[in-house]
This record gives structure tokens, sequence and C-alpha cells, in this order.
């Protein structure tokens, strides 16, 4: 159970050419979190400008209620980007889990030098950047971003290159369907994107809706071992 809740919350803990008009504007997006109905937790994600044309991009999840008192957990995940001549291009990414299983997971991208620094587990590594490499965190932005593009239009053969753990790793969502879901502002159409991962039976399914610049009103991750959990909307500003 322990590590099913550190699983769950870390959904708040994601190359491609985009317009900047297409990027999401400032918001902050308020969630619940629930494993088997049952209401976990709590998060928050927010976009805000910084000076110098940088963009920060911040989530913050954390058990509540009842369950707090026994599995105190709270993930505090943030990127730090800009956008150079209409594309997303990360500048740090830090992932930091305290309470139970205190993690630290930090990516440092140097673009002159096309190579980022992970600090992961304790260890430093030394990553190769490819063109459109984006962090964890970032790449859900930059979905939100192609689908506005795209007007409606599924996503075809849609990849994002994500500086991970030491490596490279491509992750590729595809499109299931349309779909009204319930959130705490009432029914909303959605697109549906799910990613599966290469190496296992996990899979993540994104429900977007496009009346609020295609931010995620629902998520729901699957594990291996089959447990599910989900996110839910509670309230949205700025979209």
């Amino acid at each position: 159970m322990k590590y099913f809740l550190i699983g769950l919350l870390s959904l708040f803990s994601s190359g491609l050419y985009a317009a900047a008009d297409s990027f999401p504007p400032p918001f902050t997006a308020v969630y619940k979190v629930y494993v088997k109905g049952l209401p976990v937790g709590e998060g928050t994600r927010t976009l805000s400008t910084l000076p110098g044309n940088q963009f920060l991009f911040e989530s913050i999840a954390k058990t509540t209620g009842f369950l707090s008192f026994f599995k105190k957990i709270r993930i505090e995940e943030r990127s730090v980007f800009m956008l150079v001549d209409g594309k997303v291009r990360p500048e740090e990414y830090i992932y930091q889990q305290k309470g139970t299983k205190p993690r630290l997971n930090m990516v440092f991208f140097d673009w002159l030098k096309k190579t980022a620094e992970n600090l992961y587990k304790g260890e430093t590594k030394i990553i190769q950047l490819e063109e459109d490499t984006l962090d964890r965190l970032v790449y859900q932005a930059v979905l939100m971003q192609d689908l506005k593009k795209q007007q409606g239009k599924p996503l075809q053969d849609v990849e994002y290159k994500i500086a991970n753990k030491g490596q490279i790793q491509v992750y590729r969502p595809h499109f299931v369907g349309e779909e009204y879901v319930e959130t705490g502002i009432g029914k909303l159409k959605t697109v549906k994107y799910e990613r599966r991962s290469s190496n296992s039976n996990r899979r993540t399914t994104f429900w977007c809706a496009p009346s609020l610049h295609y931010l995620p009103v629902q998520v729901e991750h699957v594990e291996k071992d089959g447990d599910v959990f989900r996110l839910e909307l509670k309230s949205v500003k700025g979209l």
C-alpha cells in the first residue's frame, strides 16, 4: 500500500515545434486523488511566468484526511523552461518526495554542450541530449500545446523524448477516442490518450478537455499488478 500511494501521487510528478500562442496560458488546477473510489489525497498543478522569458510548471501532491495520520507523503515537482523559437526548452527539473521513502531526482540541462546532468538515487549521470528532449513534467504541457495546435484532430504517431533516470526515454501517447467525464466543475467533453510502458503492463490514460486548453481533467494509472488509481479535477483558474 505504501508504494501504491507513492506511485499514485507521482502522477503529478509528463520533439515538437509549436507556436507560442498555442502554449497554455498561466493556470492553477486542483485535483482529488482516489484509490478504489476513496479519496486519499489532493494536488495542485500550476503554470506561471518568470522573469527573463522563463516559465515554471509546478506540481504539489500530498496525502490528506485520516490517511495522512499514517502515510504522510508530499511530492513536489517543478520544471523551469523557456520557449525558444517556438519550442519548449527545459532548463531544470526537480522532483522531491518527502515523508515515506524520501527521494530526489534532479536534471539540469546544458543546451550549449547538449548534455544534461541527472542526479538520481545519489548518483550523477550525464545524458546526451537529443533535439526536443523534455523532462517528465513539462512534456504534459507540451501535450496540451500539441493538442491545441491540432484543433481537435487526433495526434498521430507522436512521441516525446524524456531525460530521466540517466537516459533518454520515449513516451508515445495513443489516441483512444472522445468521452464525456464528470469533474468538480461539471461534465466536460474530452479526448482520451493512453500511454503504455514498453517493458511492462503499466498504462496511464489522460482525459484532456478542449474547453480548458486540453488540460488533463482526469488521469488513470494502472500498475502491472492491476492496482488502479485516479486523479479527478476539482477546480481550475486561468483556463
